[in-house]
């Protein structure tokens, strides 16, 4: 089953679009997906609308960790307050949230230490691939429910862990690569930024998928076989780009997996007094909006595709977690497929919110009220 989202240009409609399209579940069937049981008590896969989260909570007392791998983002806040907002409707679950600094060792000890706690359920978002899963496998194998959710721990649902969610990359690649094939040069290059500079696995997931399918096209170039890696920080990016740009005299085209950071490599564009090319990306905030709108005249190239709604992802989680603790059904998506945002090619402008924080997630579905509380 295919998303889209027929109206975003305001913040209130995005959010209710978007958790109308969670609820209903966006794709089916990801690579990992079965009809799992164990220890644990894995929700069971009965088919049909996914439940609403009201109808997952259960009775008992349930404490909930949710654990990242890296949390110095505004993403990382967003999605910390998407799944606590989730599961308020669940008087009976508490939510505890840590995050390990990009640091492999400080995440293995946060899921080792909830686990040894009595947390039921740990939501979490494995920065670091299969370095860290058998701290997850452990955890399950302990009777914690664990359901990993946007990049790839390695291992198997119901064996490793209860659940798992992510971006529906191949997907996503094969959007950016479509759309930049219609705004750049043939055989012009394209630049790819993002993730951890010790590699992050949704980042590699992402560019494989624009590979995939400018191999079968031939479209342009892509100069930067591995990821230029961003920290998912604006700052970082900035300095890296400048280096990008000594490198390469021409960039027809930018892909990447984070427009929070990309707001410092479009600064470096800017000062450096570079075009500035068509750019896809996703995860995006109010200030990339903002900048679009002060520079497109200024850059005719300048066009911007955004796939987004990526915060949201947790609640699907969230949901899973409380499925498998309470062995009700999971129809859960285990792939979802990020919908379009903006694509000023074809008509969706972004807006500038100056009521709202610069990066406030616009496509969050968290209401405007509590978007501002994320950055107070």
């Amino acid at each position: 089953m295919k998303c889209s989202l027929t109206s975003r240009r305001t913040l209130s409609t995005a959010a209710a679009v978007l958790t109308a399209l969670l609820f209903t579940g966006c794709t089916v069937e990801g690579p990992n997906a079965t009809s799992v049981g164990g220890p644990t008590g894995a929700a069971s896969n009965a088919g049909g609308n996914p439940l609403p989260v009201d109808q997952l909570c259960g009775d008992r007392p349930i404490k909930i960790a949710h654990v990242a791998g890296f949390g110095a983002n505004s993403w990382r806040k967003i999605t910390e307050a998407e799944l606590k907002d989730e599961l308020a409707a669940c008087k009976n679950v508490t939510v505890d949230y840590s995050q390990a600094d990009g640091d492999l060792q400080k995440y293995i000890t946060a899921i080792n230490s909830y686990s040894a706690q009595g947390y039921d359920a740990i939501v979490t978002y494995d920065d670091f691939g299969s370095q860290a899963l058998s701290a997850l496998s452990n955890a399950k194998k302990a009777g914690v429910v664990v359901v990993p959710y946007i990049a790839d721990p390695g291992g198997k649902v119901g064996t490793d862990y209860d659940g798992y969610v992510a971006y529906d990359f191949k997907t996503e690649g094969d959007t950016m690569a479509k759309w930049l094939a219609t705004q750049v040069p043939a055989g012009g290059n394209v630049i790819f930024t993002g993730g951890l500079p010790s590699g992050s696995p949704s980042t590699v997931e992402l560019l494989k998928g624009i590979q995939a399918t400018n191999n079968q096209t031939g479209a342009f170039k892509i100069a930067t076989p591995d990821p230029i890696a961003s920290s998912w920080d604006p700052a970082y990016m900035q300095r890296a780009m400048s280096g990008v740009l000594t490198k390469f005299e021409k960039i027809d085209g930018w892909a990447s997996d984070y427009g929070v950071a990309d707001l410092g490599g479009l600064r470096a564009m800017v000062n450096a007094n570079r075009p500035i090319p068509p750019l896809a990306t996703s995860a995006t905030d109010n200030e990339l909006g903002c900048f679009w709108l002060e520079q497109k005249d200024k850059n005719p190239n300048f066009q911007l595709l955004t796939l987004d709604g990526t915060t949201t992802v947790v609640r699907i989680a969230g949901r899973k977690a409380l499925a498998a603790l309470n062995k009700l059904p999971d129809n859960e998506p285990e792939l979802f497929k990020l919908p379009t945002f903006i694509d000023t090619a074809n008509g969706k402008l972004p807006t500038c919110h100056k009521d709202l924080p610069p990066d406030a997630d616009l496509s969050s579905a968290l209401s405007q009220e509590k978007l501002k509380a994320v950055f107070k």
